[in-house]
C-alpha cells in the first residue's frame, strides 16, 4: 500500500478512535526534530 493511499484511510479515522489507536500504542507518532 502507497503512503498516500494510507494517508486517506487514516484520515477517515475519527479523532476517539486516532486517540485509542495512540493510546494502544498501535499507532505512533513519528517526528524528526533534527531537521528544523
Amino acid at each position: 500500500m502507497g503512503f498516500r493511499e494510507l494517508a486517506k484511510h487514516y484520515a477517515n479515522l475519527s479523532e476517539e478512535k486516532t486517540t485509542a489507536l495512540v493510546k494502544s500504542k498501535e499507532l505512533v507518532e513519528i517526528c524528526d526534530d533534527s531537521k528544523k
